[in-house]
């Protein structure tokens, strides 16, 4: 199935509640950090973060779900010295299998 990058940076969200959210109090569109800034207002999330975001997911795996992570991710690569070389879309949906988080 195909997702949209909106989609995705929501499922993100849900994987890590206490750091990002999607949209902010201030009514600010797309995912933002929940730290507030100095003016208490919360930042997007920039595109060059999406893979941050995506490594402090995988950091929370249990060696359980990390084996069955790097089983889905694979078929993504040429060889296993590339395992995680991946975009970030393809990571949130690999994650979300292996958390059981509905897109």
């Amino acid at each position: 199935m195909t997702y949209t990058d909106e989609q995705l940076k929501k499922t993100l969200a849900k994987m890590l509640p206490r750091t990002v959210c999607y949209g902010s109090p201030q009514g600010a569109d797309g995912l933002c950090w929940r730290v507030p800034t100095y003016a208490g207002l919360y930042r997007s999330v920039s595109n060059t973060e999406l893979l941050h975001l995506c490594w402090l997911v995988e950091e929370t795996l249990t060696e359980y779900r990390s084996a069955d992570y790097a089983e889905l991710m694979r078929p993504i690569s040429e060889n296993y010295k590339r395992l995680y070389h991946a975009t970030w879309q393809r990571r949130v949906v690999m994650l979300a299998k292996v958390k059981g988080i509905e897109i």
